[in-house]
């Protein structure tokens, strides 16, 4: 088994994917219009990895956008280089909420994302 892709629900999926694109690094990886209703919409660290399944919240669902992981960090990111993240970060007014910091493990860095869900950024040098 693997994971193929993770749901992120958003208030809006064009600023989502800028967000995302822009100010993470990612790639758009599908933005299909299929009905009136139903936009596919997938972005990634890397276009073979896992991607991310930006969606509009369904009727009641609206208070759980941003909230995936309560209050830890929702996803943790291995990355080479934090140095150029955090400058990237910097360039879109990414909120940082802590660090860069460096632990046993790596250097790492807590951010918000567009919708408020906190990611962690590491670059390992325990690589694992």
């Amino acid at each position: 088994m693997r994971i193929n892709r993770i749901t992120l629900l958003c208030h809006d999926l064009d600023a989502a994917i800028r967000f995302y694109v822009e100010a993470f690094g990612f790639e758009l990886i599908e933005d299909t219009q299929i009905s009136d209703q139903k936009r596919i919409v997938r972005v990634a660290p890397e276009p073979t990895g896992v991607s991310f399944n930006l969606a509009l919240a369904k009727p009641g669902d609206e208070p759980l956008i941003g909230q995936h992981a309560g209050k830890r960090v929702s996803v943790f990111i291995d990355v080479d280089d934090l140095d150029r993240c955090l400058e990237r970060f910097h360039q879109h007014g990414v909120d940082i909420i802590d660090g860069p910091r460096t632990e046993p493990f790596g250097r790492c860095l807590l951010v918000k994302d567009l919708a408020g869900n906190t990611w962690e950024f590491v670059e390992r040098t325990d690589i694992q």
